[in-house]
């Protein structure tokens, strides 16, 4: 054995834990993942451990591995929203939006919380379905009301079916957050479709 993994031996699941957490805030991945997968050696069958190997792979542009850890960890621990909302998340990377909306809804039997009802919005946006994602948006508004990720997607999902009036507050409000310039030019656009009204 060499001494770096006498080390890694020596320490606990949550050192590896806490290490693997500051290595993925800092973008070093392949740390982070060795951490993570040490952890799990301590405490293999851990649904938290396998939710943050799959965070790093897909980190890694490796969403095979990123939904095969997710799955065990779903498998672990079935009732943990935060799993399934990040399978459903890696669904949505994948184009297979039709295939991520009955986890997310799923996910919202177990917790009813804004950022589910934006990623039950934005499914519907991404295929199209505009009023039904709206619907979502309005939901989230209405828990959190200045939440600028729902006004940003109303905003969108407003515009995408000309309703150009109404998705400017929603896109001001998106832009107060973060300056985005595709968003602003959307804004613009709006703007200027309204201005002879």
């Amino acid at each position: 054995m060499s001494i770096s993994s006498d080390m890694a031996f020596l320490k606990s699941a949550n050192r590896h834990i806490k290490e693997g957490l500051l290595h993925l805030k800092e973008w070093e991945l392949e740390k982070a993942l060795t951490s993570f997968q040490h952890a799990d050696k301590k405490r293999p069958y851990d649904a938290d451990i396998m939710n943050y190997i799959s965070q790093t792979h897909a980190a890694m542009d490796d969403l095979e591995k990123a939904t095969e850890y997710i799955l065990k960890a779903i498998t672990i621990a079935p009732q943990a929203p935060s799993h399934k909302q990040l399978y459903a998340t890696y669904l949505m990377r994948q184009g297979k939006n039709h295939e991520a909306i009955p986890i997310i809804d799923e996910t919202l039997e177990l917790d009813k919380v804004d950022i589910i009802y934006i990623l039950r919005g934005q499914a519907d946006y991404n295929m199209g379905n505009m009023e039904s994602a709206i619907k979502y948006f309005d939901i989230a508004l209405n828990m959190t009301p200045d939440n600028p990720l729902a006004h940003h997607m109303k905003g969108l999902a407003l515009y995408k079916i000309k309703r150009y009036k109404d998705a400017i507050p929603h896109l001001e409000k998106a832009l107060e957050v973060s300056e985005v310039e595709s968003l602003r030019s959307i804004l613009n656009d709006c703007k200027a479709k309204t201005s002879s009204e």
